[in-house]
């Protein structure tokens, strides 16, 4: 494998940081249970916050003793009622200065980006197909594991190493995140930290969370640290 010192990976979250769509995803999880089962506000009725999609379905089935061996049905249901859902959302889009990002690291010839996200990966590719941003995705860590973000995180990597046949120095890999759970998940596998307050956690709120670097939006994307290293191939401090 490459492992030109100068090479970088870019793993970005998707709700809040990449694309709005709401509550989108809790809409459809919630749909399938009642049109599978007719139970009525499934998410809500498991007590269940943050957390990855295989636990979130995994802590709902075992909550009302439903049959896992049903969950293939469960997911590919909830895809179906997501994609209608996101087709009836008027509201959704996708984030100031993303796509410009995006295209940027894809010409560049050092960096590449993968997702890194809490969503089952069907659900993911689902979202971004919603608003066009599919295809400057081929790999990443998604939700359909057990486990946490960390976890998804190093399956990402592994999954990016192998696809782009580069092996990454930690110190440049990056996690764009809307969260204090991406900010987490960065300092657990010692990568760093980009936060963007363009989701639900307020940029007074991320900051207290003390992410490598921290940004209202992406708007000024020419600014951007990761602009900075890949396009114009400064050493930035």
């Amino acid at each position: 494998m490459n492992n030109r010192s100068n090479l970088h990976l870019i793993l970005w979250d998707i709700d809040g940081t990449l694309m709005h769509c709401g509550s989108d995803g809790t809409k459809a999880l919630n749909r399938t249970f009642e049109e599978l089962y007719g139970i009525d506000n499934a998410f809500y009725q498991a007590g269940i916050g943050s957390a990855m999609d295989s636990v979130i379905l995994d802590r709902i089935m075992d909550q009302f003793q439903l049959n896992k061996e049903e969950l293939e049905r469960v997911k590919q249901t909830y895809v179906d009622i997501l994609k209608k859902i996101l087709e009836q959302n008027q509201n959704k889009k996708i984030l100031p200065g993303v796509q410009e990002l995006l295209t940027s690291i894809k010409e560049s010839e050092n960096g590449f980006s993968a997702l890194l996200t809490s969503n089952l990966r069907i659900g993911a590719e689902t979202k971004l197909q919603s608003v066009g941003l599919h295809s400057f995705f081929e790999v990443g860590g998604f939700g359909d594991e057990l486990g946490e973000k960390w976890d998804a995180a190093l399956r990402g990597i592994s999954e990016a190493e192998n696809h782009f046949g580069v092996t990454f120095s930690r110190e440049n890999i990056y996690l764009i995140g809307d969260s204090a759970y991406d900010i987490e998940c960065a300092k657990k596998i010692g990568i760093k930290s980009i936060g963007v307050a363009t989701g639900w956690m307020a940029y007074e709120s991320l900051k207290e969370h003390s992410p490598d670097y921290l940004y209202t939006d992406l708007s000024d994307w020419e600014q951007l640290i990761i602009y900075q290293k890949l396009v114009k191939k400064e050493v930035v401090k």
